[in-house]
């Protein structure tokens, strides 16, 4: 077990676990390491983009009174390096290299130079950092740049874990299928048995139980994973803050976001309490005896992660985006339990960048397309798709389905396509929690 983490959530660690950001981006791996609950120093951040930094900076003013300022990793330094002696390395490498958009260049593109030099630095350093966490797309697992990746880990004898997981597996309704590592030197281990393969399931129990049920809480009696407490609680206080979030957005919301528990059995009884929302708005942080008393089914539906008190006007389709796309569109609506991963080119770009909602959900979809189909005339197709008002999920709701909690904002200044682009390109908070939390147990 890492010096600084207790099984007890409620324990404070001997000492914070010094971090060192990389690619910090609007700040998401920090965003992560807060929501654990365990007590960390962020020792350096490097981010090129001027917007995200502004962003960062916003939610994050002091940084643990280091200012946060644009810095490019080409610049940092084995010297430097070995003066921040960090604990741990976060970090999320720039993707397009290893994606289809991005012409798969992989070491030949020059956005993968840093990375490299990050590996470089990490080969050289005296005393290399503790752990190691990166996340990147699906695709870097078959890239050569992973291949150095895992030599560098190799030489200074690191213990590791490769996945590719999405939320959807966490309970949230949102497809975001990534690449993830987590790394940690010998004679340290992970709490789970490592192996070769990249993984495709988390490797802990994420059931979410009643707190006084009595289970043997190092391996759950339904999945039979590993169990660890500081997840079930970092799991249950991400979904009630998100319950209070949405609830200050969505006047209707009469349920709460459903808890995690990936290894459900098929005849479960599943039960939401009535007075749930109402314990939990009123700021309680500590699981109600009478909240949850059975696990439930998974995702939960969009309604949770929707606003309701937001101008949807700016937001609906416009006539030309209708026309030419109205049949390649992936449309949810509020009970619907999944999306599209969200890229950072939505709402700018529409093929393939993330899903679209059907605000009027008084009329059928699959009615109005059936009638689009049956008319030639293109005037009549636009005056039957625009009854439907699809639009575009807001920021806000991107934001929650990436579950950036609901102290996040961005600056008045920060303008919604430069918060998809930068959404786009940070990570979900709930898994990266997870993963910590895995990372640092053992």
């Amino acid at each position: 077990m890492h010096p600084g983490c207790h099984n007890d959530p409620n324990m404070a660690p001997a000492q914070p676990l010094r971090i060192l950001e990389l690619y910090s981006g609007i700040g998401g791996m920090h965003m992560a390491a807060k929501e654990s609950g365990v007590p960390f120093e962020i020792v350096g951040t490097y981010e090129i983009n001027t917007t995200a930094v502004e962003v960062y900076q916003h939610n994050f003013p002091d940084n643990g009174k280091r200012s946060t300022k644009p810095r490019n990793i080409m610049g940092l330094t084995t010297d430097h390096l070995a003066s921040l002696h960090p604990d741990l390395i976060m970090m999320s490498p720039p993707c397009q290299p290893f994606t289809r958009q991005g012409l798969k260049r992989d070491v030949e593109d020059a956005r993968t130079s840093s990375l490299l030099h990050v590996l470089d630095l990490l080969s050289s350093v005296p005393h290399p950092p503790k752990m190691i966490l990166l996340e990147n797309v699906s695709g870097f697992e078959t890239s050569i740049a992973r291949e150095k990746l895992i030599g560098v880990l190799t030489q200074r004898s690191y213990i590791w874990q490769e996945f590719l997981l999405s939320p959807t597996q966490f309970g949230v309704p949102n497809s975001r299928l990534r690449y993830y590592i987590l790394a940690k030197q010998k004679p340290a281990s992970l709490p789970f048995t490592t192996s070769n393969k990249i993984e495709e399931e988390f490797p802990l129990c994420l059931c979410v139980k009643e707190a006084s049920r009595g289970d043997d809480i190092n391996r759950c009696s339904w999945c039979s994973k590993p169990s660890l407490p500081t997840i079930h609680h970092v799991m249950y206080k991400t979904h009630a803050s998100h319950l209070q979030t949405t609830s200050h957005h969505h006047a209707a919301h009469t349920q709460p976001p459903a808890p995690l528990g990936n290894n459900l059995r098929p005849d479960t009884n599943i039960e939401c309490h009535s007075h749930s929302v109402e314990v939990l708005s009123r700021g309680h942080t500590q699981t109600p005896s009478h909240l949850y008393t059975t696990y439930t089914q998974l995702p939960s539906p969009l309604s949770n992660y929707l606003d309701s008190d937001t101008n949807m006007e700016p937001y609906l389709l416009s006539d030309k985006v209708l026309s030419k796309y109205h049949m390649i569109l992936d449309i949810v609506d509020s009970g619907s339990q999944r999306s599209c991963c969200f890229t950072k080119g939505y709402a700018h770009y529409v093929e393939g960048t993330g899903s679209v909602v059907q605000h009027n959900t008084s009329i059928s979809m699959s009615e109005i397309y059936s009638e689009v189909e049956k008319m030639e005339d293109e005037s009549g197709k636009l005056e039957l798709l625009r009854r439907l008002q699809l639009r575009y999920f807001t920021p806000s709701e991107v934001a929650r389905l990436m579950y950036f909690p609901g102290w996040f904002s961005f600056p008045d200044t920060t303008t919604d396509r430069q918060r998809y682009r930068l959404l786009g390109n940070s990570i979900n908070v709930l898994v990266v929690t997870c993963l910590l939390l895995t990372l640092i147990e053992g």
